[in-house]
């Protein structure tokens, strides 16, 4: 199932790419499995620290970890 159009656009998201190219990766490959992660299992699954990875989804727009996670499983029940 290719990723909704959200977790599309921040998967090729140039911020995101040019410093974290294995989250961008993630997103596209893995979308679904992020709507049900914690911030620990998503950032083992990229091979980013959790903080960092906290900190790229500010960078992104969202304020936690939880508002990224229920905007994606919000793109999955649109489905």
């Amino acid at each position: 199932m290719p990723p909704p159009t959200l977790v599309a656009a921040l998967a090729c998201e140039p911020k995101l790419v040019a410093k974290h190219p294995a989250l961008g990766d993630f997103l596209r490959s893995r979308w679904t499995d992020a709507a049900f992660m914690t911030a620990a299992g998503m950032a083992e699954a990229t091979g980013l620290p959790t903080t960092t990875l906290i900190r790229l989804l500010a960078l992104l727009g969202f304020p936690s970890f939880r508002s990224f996670r229920d905007a994606v499983r919000a793109q999955l029940r649109s489905r």
